[in-house]
């Protein structure tokens, strides 16, 4: 399950997606410590069918959730079961996005260590493609009306089976889109067969590093602690 991962500055964002940057800068900083329901970056297409960059809550709320809170566990869907779950399938058919990120925190179940606290814990991982800066998470994306009526813009990524490269750290990892596929994601035009044989073919090209246990606690947010573990 991924829980964590590191979202880039809006400046990266313009550049990789080549959007035009806007002045001054709107609201974004890099976060290397993002944790479910925090305010993140998304891509997705605007009324014209432009790339859009946008804020939202990382944890979904579908568009008919009549509850004043919204629903637990809803930052990542399981990508064999959002077609048929409530929760997930409207805005798999409609409203699909792009989380941009440098990579994501997973936690080896089978490899642990003592935290200075001395209780027993499991060893945290940064996973990343050693080739490419930035990567871009397949999202669902839905927009919410508050009781208040104040909107709200919220988003889930969706998980796969893990590569092998990384298995040995994790089961599941986020389904990270080519370049090549980000427009075919975003396009309301494509039809459920097409979206499956994307997430069939995601990325998988990644590698991990053991990393420091700071990372445990969401209030750190630092360039360091993506850094290698001693």
């Amino acid at each position: 399950m991924c829980g964590r991962y590191v979202s880039p500055e809006e400046a990266a964002i313009e550049r990789y997606w080549h959007i035009g940057a806007r002045t001054p800068p709107r609201w974004l900083e890099a976060c290397y410590n993002v944790a479910p329901t925090m305010t993140v970056p998304i891509l997705r297409h605007d009324e014209n069918g432009q790339l859009e960059l946008l804020p939202a809550r990382w944890g979904l709320i579908p568009t008919w959730w009549k509850n004043t809170t919204p629903p637990r566990f809803s930052f990542n869907a399981r990508s064999e079961e959002a077609a048929a779950k409530p929760l997930w399938r409207q805005a798999l058919r409609s409203t699909r996005c792009l989380m941009p990120a440098l990579g994501w925190y997973e936690w080896n179940e089978q490899e642990f260590l003592r935290n200075p606290a001395g209780r027993q814990v499991h060893q945290p991982y940064f996973i990343h493609s050693p080739t490419d800066p930035i990567i871009a998470i397949a999202g669902l994306c839905s927009l919410w009306i508050k009781p208040n009526g104040e909107p709200l813009l919220s988003c889930a990524l969706l998980t796969r089976a893990a590569a092998s490269s990384i298995e040995h750290i994790h089961h599941r990892m986020p389904v990270v889109l080519a370049p090549e596929n980000f427009e075919e994601w975003l396009s309301a035009a494509t039809h459920s067969e097409a979206l499956g044989d994307l997430v069939h073919h995601a990325r998988e090209d990644f590698a991990g590093h053991r990393v420091s246990l700071r990372v445990n606690d969401a209030r750190n947010d630092s360039a360091e602690l993506i850094e290698e573990a001693e």
